[in-house]
């Protein structure tokens, strides 16, 4: 019997039974980060509405991703596990700062603070994902802008692939309702041949 297992540039390729193993070389960590970085980012953007959080979290993610190096680059999907964490981290971002905004609104009016303005922030598309629901608006963002497959979205969102074509089949209903897709197919919920 022959075995397939990831394995380390040079690593001996034995298996524990001491037959001969087929070695698969692991994903490196640098390489992953560098091709998941750029679309964590970006993803992170459009569902936080928040360049520099999202910046700050994908940084986070790709720690998260160093520190566990060796099972992560070993996994089936290494992208869509950087993305669930990505999510996770955001989601619970948002938790916290939604109880700073209920202890600041118990303590009185803050100061006004000056925020850079956001240019982007005034685009239709930004606009409409941040009325869809959390998890369409995940599901949207993690298919188009992430670009990852059905499954990954799923792995990513943890929950099934016929939970995400639902999320993805509503946000994209809401997306044509606000005149920002005319198509009447949904290209999302087909993988490619």
């Amino acid at each position: 019997m022959v075995a397939i297992r990831a394995a380390a540039v040079g690593e001996a390729a034995v298996a524990d039974d001491g037959e001969l193993a087929l070695v698969v070389p692991a994903l490196s960590v640098d390489e992953l980060c560098r091709r998941v970085h750029p679309r964590l980012v970006g993803a992170l953007r459009l569902y936080l509405g928040d360049a520099e959080l999202a910046r700050e979290l994908a940084q986070d993610t790709l720690v998260r991703v160093v520190e566990r190096a060796p099972e992560v680059t070993a996994m089936e999907r290494p992208d869509a596990w950087a993305f669930r964490v990505a999510f996770n981290l955001a989601r619970s971002r948002l938790r916290r700062l939604g109880a700073e905004r209920r202890a600041h609104a118990r303590s009185g009016p803050a100061p006004a603070e000056a925020r850079p303005v956001d240019v982007a922030g005034a685009v239709a598309v930004q606009r409409a994902l941040a009325l869809l629901p959390p998890r369409q608006r995940q599901a949207v963002v993690l298919r188009f802008y992430g670009d990852l497959s059905l499954a990954e979205v799923a792995s990513a969102m943890g929950c099934r692939p016929g939970t995400v074509k639902a999320h993805l089949h509503q946000g994209l209903a809401a997306l044509r309702g606000a005149g920002l897709a005319d198509d009447d197919t949904d290209p999302a919920l087909e993988e490619p041949t």
